[in-house]
């Protein structure tokens, strides 16, 4: 099979290690590293090559090339397969010959439990997660995110469960919800359950009033942080808020903003349940009809007897 590229540009960038700067390319000769960077190109490309060819492109011999390969493999940048080379993972090589060692050492040397459980969630994640080759970068992370978030063992793993089965493994990602995780207060599996079911309740809560406004496009994020405050802060259920929402029918153009209004008042009186809501508007309605009533009676004009005396004379 052939595939052919429409495009005859190479436009892309072969990614060199930090790690063979510094400890590989000051030991090797010019021609290895013309070699090594080619097998990285070519391994990049996913092609499939002739070492003839190799030596014809870098404008070697190919005794020149076989002498080159041959120290590549010695100083273990390369290795030998069925078909071909293999281009060695240098950051890999690097962790388990730095990070790794120290990993197990520490873990060995551990003062407290807790420290231990934690070597062994960043164990258990990488693992699960990164097929135990997790990068230094993540080893950093989770370190800090233990330090600063407090989490558990099982919160930790739970978080990165949580982002790679929303197909977002990556660092901004798993911060963010770390982050959101720390702020709703989540430090232990318990809490963090509680969050995610507070979490489905808002979220249908949300749905509930997005149909009963029959709203054709998505809550702002101003209109998400009204709601969230009736529920949490002012414990409201969607029964309250649905009550709010009756109030809004005579508005030709209800916003969010004024439900927050009826709300909002309804939390500073204290009422915390429909019942109260409903006994309110029933006593508004006798207090309006009594005032109706006694504005009646005044503006009803009273015959006047001047001459009494000639009134019962009459009798």
């Amino acid at each position: 099979m052939k595939i052919e590229r429409k495009s005859k540009l190479e436009l892309g960038n072969v990614e060199l290690p930090d790690v063979f700067i510094l400890n590989n390319m000051p030991n090797i000769e010019g021609i290895d590293l013309k070699v090594y960077l080619y097998l990285m190109f070519l391994n990049k490309k996913q092609k499939e090559f002739e070492l003839k060819d190799i030596a014809k492109a870098l404008y070697i011999t190919d005794q020149e090339l076989s002498f080159s390969i041959e120290r590549l493999l010695e100083e273990e940048l390369i290795t030998k397969i069925s078909g071909g080379f293999n281009i060695v993972d240098l950051r890999e090589v690097e962790i388990n010959k730095s990070y790794i060692p120290k990993l197990e050492n520490r873990m060995s040397k551990a003062q407290t439990e807790v420290e231990k459980r934690r070597i062994a969630a960043t164990k258990a994640i990488s693992d699960s997660y990164f097929q135990g080759m997790m990068s230094l970068t993540w080893y950093t992370d989770i370190a800090a995110m233990f330090d600063n978030y407090k989490f558990s063992e099982e919160v930790m793993i739970a978080l990165f469960h949580y982002c790679q089965e929303r197909k977002a493994l990556n660092r901004k990602y798993v911060h963010a919800v770390a982050e959101g995780w720390y702020k709703a207060g989540v430090k232990t599996f318990e809490q963090l359950e509680e969050h995610f079911e507070s979490y489905e309740k808002v979220q249908k809560i949300k749905q509930k009033i997005v149909k009963a406004l029959n709203l054709k496009r998505n809550l702002t994020t101003y209109e998400e942080q009204y709601i969230d405050i009736w529920i949490k802060d002012f414990n409201y259920d969607f029964s309250m808020i649905e009550e709010a929402l009756k109030r809004t029918v005579s508005k030709a153009n209800p916003t969010m903003s004024y439900v927050n209004g009826i709300l909002s008042n309804w939390h500073k009186k204290g009422y915390k349940t429909k019942d109260e809501i409903v006994e309110e508007k029933t006593f508004e309605n006798k207090t309006i009809k009594k005032e109706e009533n006694k504005t009646k009676y005044q503006s009803y004009t009273q015959r006047k007897y001047d001459d009494l005396d000639a009134f019962y004379d009459n009798v």
